[in-house]
């Protein structure tokens, strides 16, 4: 368990460096920034359907940005499902990875559904469709590698996926944080980024938390 907690602090400092430091280092990282979209507008998505909504499309654009168009369900829920949902993906990484490693392959084909049946049932765009069909081979070539690239490959994911949903609290779901304010306006914008983040936060303590014990 040590060692894969040293692994998940070693690839947070290596996604920090290649962003903040490495010339182009953004563009290696790419793959997770479009990863984290996919996994936000998915949570849209799937928090519509459990509040009785309706899915009608999903975009993903080649700048990192997307929109879910839903219809229905409750926006209470479905508004932070984006943001809170992404880090729930993140964390069941982190959590089979670290606790379940013989449920990592259920998990990858669970996400390669998703991204399939997102790309195709709620087609918007054909790019979009592409990508997620892209994503959809990567996490199918990751079912069939050796159980330890398994495991460390989603504790990368996990991790930086997190660390970016984190470090983009108040930049990333600004336009859902405002719709948001305007439904429940009893707060300001930054004071309901600062409880989304402390709500994603705090699942994560929650997850990786036995690990440190």
């Amino acid at each position: 368990m040590t060692k894969k907690l040293l692994f998940i602090i070693a690839s947070i400092l290596l996604y920090w460096v290649l962003v903040n430091y490495i010339p182009y280092g953004a563009l290696v990282v790419y793959p997770i920034t479009l990863l984290v979209t996919i996994f936000h507008e998915t949570g849209h998505a799937l928090f519509a359907l459990i509040t009785g909504g309706s899915v009608h499309g999903i975009q993903i654009n080649n700048n990192g940005s997307g929109y879910a168009m839903v219809a229905g369900g409750l926006s209470l829920l479905v508004i932070p499902g984006g943001y809170i949902g992404s880090a729930i993906w993140g964390n069941l990484l982190l959590f089979v990875a670290l606790y379940k490693e013989k449920y990592i392959i259920w998990i990858l084909y669970l996400i390669m559904l998703v991204l399939i049946f997102s790309g195709i049932v709620w087609f918007n765009s054909l790019g979009s469709t592409i990508l997620l069909i892209v994503f959809a081979g990567l996490f199918y070539w990751l079912s069939k590698a050796k159980k330890s690239v398994q495991v460390y490959s989603l504790l990368a994911i996990g991790a930086t996926t997190l660390f970016y949903i984190i470090l983009d609290f108040n930049g990333g779901p600004s336009s859902d944080l405002a719709h948001f304010t305007s439904l429940l306006p009893i707060l300001p914008q930054l004071g309901w980024a600062i409880i989304w983040l402390a709500v994603v936060s705090y699942i994560t303590y929650l997850n990786i938390r036995r690990s440190w014990k």
